[in-house]
């Protein structure tokens, strides 16, 4: 599926000059991309089953009212910096301004763990802490009230628009050249796919007005190297994009397993030499696979977009560092609770349908002595009613879903005897670990084709494979992690390669 929907794509960039779709001045085609990916996404793995019992409805999470958050100019008043007065970082801008080596973005959604009981964004602030001692950073927010105020382990800046958009204008719409041109080739291809080019239109004028204001913001800074991960929506692009223009290479780091077919990484066939304004300049990746999926159909003129190896920081963290406060106390209690109980870790997604018929029957006909931990997808965690309301309406008791979802994933991967998914990427961090997967979708039979060649994980389609499968593991298990070339866990790689971004951008 994943395939079809790249195949797709190329094919518009093997017929038309993809470079000449331009709004003033600036490709416009990968935000296209983008959104067909999505689109064909929708049309095909994300697609709700008409009838399917476990369907939740897919709505975005939400943040608690929070009152006034209080706040202080963190620099001039020009550049739209604030810090909360609960939550200074350890040192202050002045009017001459800061040369810091690296800046990093992050949204609140990224906060997902939880470190000294501090809110923890695992893909960026394991970097940000891996950063050598001899580097400054500095870490960046969109300034929100609704979610200001939590406490953060790493202090963030909050930037706020409307105090930085002094001499910055949201110019009226322009154009975007050469769109009957593509609008032509979709659907000469014979998809029922549409791109609304009123929406095109608005999304690029918000990027390159965004963009302007990042620019003040590199610019007074000065950092050499910016980093944030999931690059592909428009505040993303527009970092991507003031980079470029400020002369600061851009880094997204993997927060996932991308695979060797997604829409905003991989198949840059018509990349144009000096890259795509709109695309982070490299990507951080895991380990070698992630890397060799990413360059081996970019255009190899393209000097841009290709692959790092930096390892998964997070997982250094756990495998190599300092664990202590990572843990939260009620994680021994947890794990003295189920003491004597077979635990099968399930890592939900952000379907329609998380919970599909081959899971809901095996949880059913499983024996008495394996629990099943439900983790919700980080932007699902709202939907926890829900899901239990499927399982309880289906006769089925013997799951945990509040614990599975708010302990830290390593912290569970420790504990469990197995893991369960459709295409989740704890796969690999589960082999890491020592823990083997069943895959219960064939998005994940696709996507693990070759960690399922080396038995990191094994396609189970019905209930009867499914229990079979994890009956095998468990009577054989000994927990000694599996070998993968996906997650490169050399020690110190983390500091090493950080070392050679601040060198290199220098």
């Amino acid at each position: 599926m994943h395939a079809n929907a790249i195949e797709f794509i190329e094919d518009i960039e093997a017929r038309i000059d993809t470079n000449a779709l331009v709004y003033r001045g600036i490709c416009y085609w990968p935000l296209c991309r983008l959104r067909l990916w999505a689109a064909l996404m929708r049309t095909t793995v994300l697609s709700k089953k008409p009838g399917d019992p476990s369907g939740v409805a897919n709505t975005p999470p939400t943040w608690p009212t929070s009152n006034q958050v209080e706040t202080e100019v963190f620099g001039p008043q020009t550049i739209g910096l604030m810090q909360t007065q609960t939550n200074f970082p350890s040192h202050k801008l002045n009017n001459g301004g800061l040369n810091t080596h690296a800046l990093f973005f992050v949204r609140p959604e990224e906060y997902s763990d939880k470190v000294q009981n501090q809110a923890f964004a695992k893909t960026i602030d394991s970097v940000f802490e891996a950063m050598p001692k001899k580097f400054s950073a500095l870490k960046v927010e969109m300034a929100d009230p609704r979610t200001m105020g939590f406490s953060r382990h790493f202090p963030s800046l909050f930037l706020h628009p409307e105090r930085a958009h002094q001499n910055v204008e949201f110019e009226p719409r322009g154009v975007l050249e050469n769109f009957s041109i593509l609008n032509d080739a979709i659907k000469g291809s014979n998809a029922s796919l549409n791109l609304d080019p009123i929406e095109l239109t608005t999304s690029m004028a918000s990027i390159l007005y965004f963009a302007r204001i990042f620019e003040k913001i590199l610019t007074y800074l000065g950092p050499k190297v910016f980093f944030l991960s999931v690059y592909y929506h428009n505040i993303g692009m527009a970092w991507s994009l003031a980079c470029r223009w400020a002369g600061v290479t851009s880094v997204d780091l993997q927060h996932g397993r991308l695979g060797p077919h997604h829409g905003a990484y991989t198949h840059l066939t018509a990349a144009p030499k000096d890259g795509y304004h709109l695309i982070p300049d490299l990507i951080w990746c895991w380990g070698s696979q992630t890397k060799h999926d990413i360059e081996s159909r970019k255009n190899p003129t393209c000097t841009r977009h290709g692959g790092i190896i930096g390892s998964n920081a997070w997982l250094q963290k756990w495998r190599y560092g300092d664990t202590e406060g990572l843990e939260p106390a009620v994680s021994d209690n947890f794990a003295k609770v189920t003491e004597g109980k077979l635990k099968i870790l399930v890592s939900l997604q952000p379907l329609d349908s998380p919970i599909n018929a081959t899971l809901l029957d095996a949880m059913k006909r499983s024996p008495k002595d394996w629990l099943w931990l439900i983790r919700l997808h980080p932007l699902r965690r709202h939907t926890a009613p829900e899901i239990k309301n499927i399982l309880n309406n289906s006769g089925i008791n013997n799951f945990e879903i509040e614990k599975a979802t708010s302990l830290p994933l390593f912290g569970l991967l420790m504990m469990v005897d197995h893991h369960v998914t459709i295409f989740s990427s704890v796969v690999i961090e589960a082999a890491a670990f020592g823990i083997q997967t069943s895959l219960i979708g064939t998005e994940g039979r696709d996507i693990f084709k070759s960690q399922i060649e080396k038995r990191i994980c094994c396609y189970t389609p019905n209930s009867n494979s499914l229990i079979d499968h994890i009956a095998g593991v468990l009577r054989h298990h000994n927990k000694t992690p599996i070998d993968d070339n996906f997650i490169d866990m050399r020690e110190n790689l983390v500091d090493r390669t950080l070392e050679s971004l601040i060198q290199m951008s220098e």
